[in-house]
C-alpha cells in the first residue's frame, strides 16, 4: 500500500512537473523569507510564521491541489488562495499555536539536554573560570534585587562573551528538534485542507468535529502513511540545520547568529522536496476521503442526538432537523 500511495504521487507529479516544481520553490521562498527575521529579531517570528510563512504554505498546497482539476494556477490566484487562508472555513488547518505549544516541549527538554553537555565543555575548556562566572549569572538573575539588565548583560559579555557565547550555543542546539517537531505537527494537521476546501458549506463547530472525528479514528494509519512519504523532509531540514550551523561556526564566524542560521537552515532546504509533498500530501488525503465523509457523518448525527436530548422536538422537528443537517452533508460531498 505504501508503495501504490508512493507510485500514486510520483504519477501526479509526473502529470505537471514544472508546475509543481514551481509551487514548490514559491512556497519554499515564502517561507525561508518568513525566517529572515530571524537575523534581525527572532521574536517578530511569532508574526511572520503565522501571517507569511503559514498562509503562503497554504496557498501552496490548494494551487497544487487545483493542479490536478486542470485549473491553471497563476500569481493572482496564488494570492486569493493565500487571502483564502484568513477564512472561517479554513482556521486551524494546520493548528498552528496548538503545534507550536507542543513543540515548546520538545525545545525545553532539548535546551535542558544542551545545558548539561555544553557545561562539561565549557567547564572543560574554560574550567572555574566558566564555572564562578555562571554562578554569578544564576545568583544575580535569580537571586538579587539588586542586579540590573546592564549588570547581567556584563556578566555574560565577561571574558571575551564566554557566557554568551554558551547560552547562545544551547539556544541553537535546542532548535532542530524543536523545529522537526513543529514541520510534523503543522503538516499531518493540513492533510484536512484537502478535506475543507471540498466542503461547500459547514458551520466551523460541524467542520471541527468532522476532522476531529476522523482523526481520532484512523490517526494511526494516518501517521504511517505520512512518514512513510513525507521521512524526507525531516531528513532535509536536519541536514539544512546542520549544514547551516557549521558555515556559521566555521565561516561566518558569528555565534550571535548562530540560531538565526540554524532556523533559516531547516526550511532552505525543503524547497528541493517540497514539489513532492504536495503531491504526497493529496494521494494521503485521498486514501482517506471517505472516511472524512464518515467522520462528517458522526459529526451531524451527534450534533442531532445533543439537540434532541436538550429540547423536546416533535416527530416533525426532529425530521426536519435532520434533513437540514443531512442536506448539508449532501453538499459537503459535492
Amino acid at each position: 500500500m505504501k508503495d501504490s500511495l508512493r507510485s500514486s504521487s510520483f504519477n501526479r507529479f509526473k502529470t505537471n512537473p514544472s508546475s509543481y516544481i514551481a509551487i514548490g520553490i514559491m512556497g519554499g521562498l515564502f517561507l525561508i523569507i518568513s525566517m529572515l527575521i530571524a537575523f534581525i529579531y527572532p521574536s517578530l517570528l511569532l508574526v511572520t510564521v503565522p501571517l507569511i510563512g503559514l498562509p503562503f504554505l497554504f496557498a501552496s498546497h490548494i494551487a497544487s491541489y487545483y493542479l490536478q482539476i486542470n485549473q491553471p494556477v497563476t500569481f493572482s490566484a496564488f494570492l486569493r488562495y493565500y487571502y483564502g487562508f484568513f477564512r472561517t472555513q479554513f482556521r486551524s488547518s494546520f493548528r498552528g499555536i496548538i503545534s507550536f505549544l507542543k513543540s515548546l516541549i520538545f525545545y525545553f527538554i532539548s535546551v535542558l539536554i544542551a545545558s548539561l553537555v555544553f557545561v562539561i565543555i565549557f567547564t572543560n575548556q574554560y574550567g572555574s573560570l566558566f564555572t564562578d562566572t555562571l554562578k554569578d549569572f544564576a545568583y544575580s538573575y535569580l537571586y538579587s534585587m539588586d542586579a540590573t539588565y546592564e549588570d547581567l548583560i556584563a556578566i555574560m559579555n565577561a571574558n571575551d562573551g564566554m557566557l554568551l557565547t554558551f547560552i547562545f550555543y544551547v539556544s541553537a542546539f535546542g532548535i532542530p528538534l524543536a523545529m522537526l517537531a513543529f514541520i510534523y505537527f503543522i503538516s499531518f494537521s493540513s492533510i484536512s485542507i484537502y478535506y475543507r476546501t471540498n466542503v461547500a458549506f459547514a458551520a466551523p463547530p460541524l467542520l471541527r468535529m468532522s476532522i476531529s472525528n476522523t482523526y481520532a479514528t484512523h490517526r494511526r494509519n494516518m501517521r504511517k502513511d505520512w512518514f512513510s512519504l513525507n521521512w524526507p523532509i525531516l531528513a532535509l531540514s536536519f541536514l539544512g540545520m546542520a549544514g547551516f550551523a557549521i558555515l556559521d561556526i566555521l565561516v561566518i564566524k558569528r555565534i550571535d547568529l548562530l540560531p538565526a542560521f540554524v532556523m533559516v537552515g531547516g526550511v532552505a532546504t525543503l524547497v528541493f522536496y517540497l514539489p513532492f509533498y504536495f503531491t504526497n500530501m493529496e494521494v494521503i488525503y485521498k486514501k482517506y476521503e471517505m472516511n472524512f465523509r464518515e467522520g462528517n457523518q458522526k459529526a451531524i448525527e451527534d450534533v442531532l442526538k445533543k439537540i434532541q436530548n436538550s429540547i423536546d422536538l416533535s416527530e416533525e422537528e426532529k425530521r426536519s432537523l435532520e434533513q437540514s443537517l443531512q442536506g448539508q452533508s449532501d453538499d459537503n460531498e459535492e
